[in-house]
């Protein structure tokens, strides 16, 4: 038995869950990983382990846990905790993904939409202390793991649109910032039919949360690599989050293609960088989506000085450069 696995085996015994069944739950690209535990009764836990040598985020995803639970949120509850070894154990949501619950039943599609959105407004009427806030220059320099990772893209031809980038970003970022739970998407979101209101909504992978404009994660939720999301449907849903916010229409659309360009851009070489360095093509099959979303982005008006140029600049995701990058 090695290290990590003696740490773990001792954190169940002290935890009352030694002998329970441990099955593996698919996981997403970083290096945590999850385990259903089920006990003599049927009940059943979760088992986050998360090797602080290779994801120190352990001790960040308590206090937002904590954070959220407080505003009566549906984040799960922390039943045991060796937090500075990345060990927890997670109150069990199930597994039926926001995602899976809208395929089973398509009429719930809006309506949890705008539950997501008022998740939304009652995560950022609260602060946060200690979260990091980009500048519109580290925002930028993010979209530039598309350059080392995405094949052929010509990095020359999108200097114009990242000076346009960052200038726009600037602008927008003026405003207050406010709590971002940044991969906020509908794999993210367990369904809890039985709870009330937005509560409904189990949150999860928050550890990477930050400040940042108030849209972020409307983007997040409305360009989601793993969901079809047809542009007329995006478009009611920045109308509706714009008259909940009270925030001008125009604005809210500016904003929501500036970083729908910046996050999506980013995706392209993030899930290219997991399938060339790191192995895992899981997510391949999702970059001509992502690569919609950005496309879509880039031709809104903010954009239109450099569109061109930064649209011929990042080549299509064709099934040969899928395949390459395989």
């Amino acid at each position: 038995m090695g290290d990590r696995d003696a740490l773990i085996s001792r954190f169940l015994t002290e935890a009352g869950w030694s002998a329970a069944k441990r099955v593996r739950i698919a996981g997403d690209l970083s290096a945590r990983r999850y385990f259903r535990l089920k006990g003599a009764g049927g009940e059943t836990v979760v088992l986050m382990d998360a090797d602080p040598k290779l994801d120190p985020s352990t001790p960040r995803f308590v206090q937002v846990t904590n954070w959220l639970r407080a505003a009566n949120l549906s984040a799960p509850d922390i039943l045991a905790s060796a937090a500075d070894d990345g060990l927890l154990l997670l109150e069990d949501f199930g597994d039926t993904k926001v995602s899976d619950a809208i395929k089973s039943e398509p009429d719930l599609r809006s309506g949890i939409y705008t539950l997501t959105l008022e998740l939304i407004d009652r995560v950022q009427e609260r602060p946060l202390d200690g979260l990091h806030t980009p500048s519109p220059q580290e925002l930028v320099n993010l979209t530039r793991l598309a350059d080392d990772y995405y094949p052929h893209i010509d990095q020359a031809r999108l200097k114009p649109f990242r000076a346009l980038l960052e200038t726009v970003l600037a602008e927008i970022l003026s405003e207050p910032p406010a709590v971002s739970l940044r991969d906020f998407h509908a794999d993210n979101l367990i369904w809890l039919p039985n709870r009330a209101g937005f509560r409904r909504l189990g949150i999860l992978d928050y550890q990477d949360a930050f400040l940042t404009h108030p849209v972020y994660d409307v983007v997040s939720l409305l360009t989601d690599a793993r969901t079809d999301i047809e542009p007329e449907f995006r478009t009611r849903m920045i109308r509706e989050y714009a008259q909940r916010s009270g925030r001008n229409l125009a604005e809210v659309s500016r904003a929501f293609a500036a970083f729908s360009a910046q996050r999506n851009l980013r995706i392209l070489g993030i899930f290219a960088r997991s399938a060339s360095r790191d192995g895992k093509s899981v997510h391949l099959p999702k970059l001509p989506r992502v690569y919609g979303y950005l496309i879509e982005a880039l031709r809104h008006p903010v954009f239109a000085s450099v569109a061109q140029d930064a649209i011929a600049a990042i080549p299509p995701p064709t099934p040969e450069m899928i395949e390459a990058l395989t």
